[in-house]
């Protein structure tokens, strides 16, 4: 591009921010927008997506290796324990392998913390959407390669795994932030729900792909290594291709002029006639101006409303339990019904089948209505399996020296075993088809572009934080017991509900550079609830007064 092209983009963007401490009314209603043909996108943000890989695999495997004997022949037998000491429910393992199985999960969500609040936004902004693709990438084969090739056996060598779960995690952290960013500004609006979705989906088929390896493997010498081992396929393909794809036309508008992202834009549809959906963009600078700091990101009323949205999408999409279902699944349906991997290959499964309709209903349905309906599946499916394990199963603890427990058994009915595994499969499918993609596609939209990468960074960082903490659900399940953490997330799942309720308005069919009315529009005092909760209050007011 020429320098007269930059320096006039310069002049108009300085333009567009004048007055930026006066409210800006969006009154554009952009019609006539031409989408052309989508195939292109539609490639784009599938290839984009196996980002979601990283995620989806890691998850899956993890929950699966943990009861492989491989694995605790590295880090268990001969290390804490021996073999009949290391096949105990997780109350009766040894504490220090128990707080190892913690920091195995917990300092991997570390890294995506790091990953997707430093890391991320850094570089999507400077560099911009495709080079933190590619970056997280490079972080994910670097941190994967540290965690499989060491042998066990060795605290020493242990503490190095882990720290490789820190970099494996900041390759994840980047990936959950650039893929879905990478899918909404490419999108065309009709299907940006479903292609900022694609993330989704490959997290399921990665959830489910690892599962299937888990299975094969479990009895093999080097199970756990070979299962890590596997996803590191989807980051190679990644680093060879992503330059090959172009970068998003809302990034180039801003950094490098609107001539460079009418190229970009023109790839992307196939068609001549970009100029409705350009100046689309170019209204939205306009009215964002310049970007927009850190500091004005906290101390601005409107964006801290909007960020508080974004990152109570997100801890309530961990806060669902969803994680500690397929992460510490394994163990807790290892000691249940005594078919761990099974088990998980069936939840793997149910998810990844319940994700593929969830592709089709974000832009028909709506996001709002998936979130709420879904989200009473998601409370029954946690209820329900909380009431089976205490009507159904008991726990048997040994005690020794009358104060220590040495040894803890769980003995359930069969049906009460099945029906709790039916039910946990009813929470994924409901979690799958609603929570899951939509938090992602949704915090990827309802930003304004001038903060957008930012406040992406910051919601999916507060996702993996929540993360973080989730980890030591595992140290939770000795004090409140497998039905008390299945009732915990039941009535996290209902607080959820309520949120989206009171503070999320539809984004279905709304261009990303209108939304902003669709929330100047959306007041917590318009829902019905809380007129209902209101009159008796009017009332009394009014009396008073007569």
């Amino acid at each position: 591009m020429s320098l007269e092209s930059v320096a006039e983009s310069g002049q108009y963007i300085n333009k567009m921010s004048m007055g930026s401490g006066t409210e800006v009314s969006h009154n554009h209603h952009h019609k006539n927008v031409h989408y052309g043909k989508p195939h292109v996108a539609v490639l784009l943000a599938a290839f984009s997506s196996l980002g979601g890989w990283f995620l989806g695999y890691d998850q899956g495997v993890t929950g699966g290796i943990v009861v492989m004997s491989s694995f605790k022949n590295d880090f268990c037998i001969g290390v804490y324990g021996n073999a009949s000491v290391c096949d105990l429910s997780v109350a009766g393992l040894p504490s220090d392998y128990r707080r190892f199985l913690v920091l195995f999960t917990l300092l991997y969500n570390v890294g995506c913390t790091l990953g997707a609040l430093f890391i991320s936004s850094f570089i999507a902004e400077k560099y911009g959407r495709r080079a933190i693709i590619f970056t997280s990438a490079v972080l994910f084969i670097i941190g994967t390669s540290m965690v499989i090739f060491p042998p066990g056996g060795s605290t020493k060598i242990m503490i190095f795994i882990l720290i490789g779960r820190i970099v494996e995690g900041a390759g994840v952290g980047c990936s959950s932030f650039s893929c879905p960013l990478y899918a909404s500004e490419i999108a065309p609006t009709n299907l940006r729900g479903m292609l900022s979705g694609f993330m989704q989906m490959t997290i399921v088929l990665g959830l489910f792909a690892a599962n299937v390896v888990n299975f094969f493997l479990q009895d093999h010498k080097w199970g756990w290594r070979l299962s890590n081992g596997v996803i590191l396929i989807a980051p190679l393909i990644i680093m060879m291709g992503i330059f090959f794809c172009p970068e998003t036309p809302r990034w180039l508008f801003r950094e490098k002029g609107r001539e460079s992202a009418e190229k970009s834009l023109k790839r992307i549809r196939k068609i001549d006639d970009v100029t409705a959906e350009l100046d689309a963009i170019a209204d939205a600078i306009r009215e964002e101006g310049n970007e927009v700091s850190i500091k004005e990101l906290f101390t601005t009323k409107k964006m801290l409303q909007r960020l508080g949205i974004g990152v109570g999408v997100h801890a309530f999409l961990q806060l669902s339990g969803i994680n500690i279902i397929f992460v510490f699944g394994g163990i807790i349906f290892e000691s249940i019904i005594g078919k761990g991997i099974i088990s998980l290959l069936i939840l793997s499964g149910a998810n990844m089948l319940s994700t593929i309709p969830a592709l089709f209903l974000f832009d028909r349905l709506g996001r709002r209505k998936l979130l709420l309906y879904c989200g009473l599946g998601m409370i029954v499916g946690h209820f329900v399996s909380a009431t089976l394990f205490v009507t159904g199963c008991n726990v048997v603890k040994t005690i020794i020296n009358d104060t220590t427990v040495n040894e803890e058994t769980i003995n359930c009915k069969t049906s009460s075993g099945v029906l709790m595994l039916i039910f946990t499969v009813v929470f994924v499918a409901s979690y799958a088809l609603s929570w899951g993609p939509v938090a992602w596609i949704y915090a990827a939209e309802i930003f304004p572009l001038n903060v957008r990468a930012r406040a992406v960074s910051i919601t999916t960082a507060g996702d993996w934080f929540l993360g973080m903490l989730m980890s030591y659900m595992l140290e939770l399940i000795t004090p409140l017991g497998i039905h008390g953490v299945f009732y915990l997330f039941s009535g996290l799942c209902l607080l959820a509900v309520v949120f989206v309720y009171l503070f999320c308005p539809e984004t279905k069919g709304v261009l990303l550079e209108d939304i902003e009315e669709v929330f100047e529009n959306f007041q917590l005092k318009n829902r019905t609830i809380i007129k209902v909760l209101r009159r008796p209050c009017s009332r009394d007011i009014k009396r008073t007064y007569m």
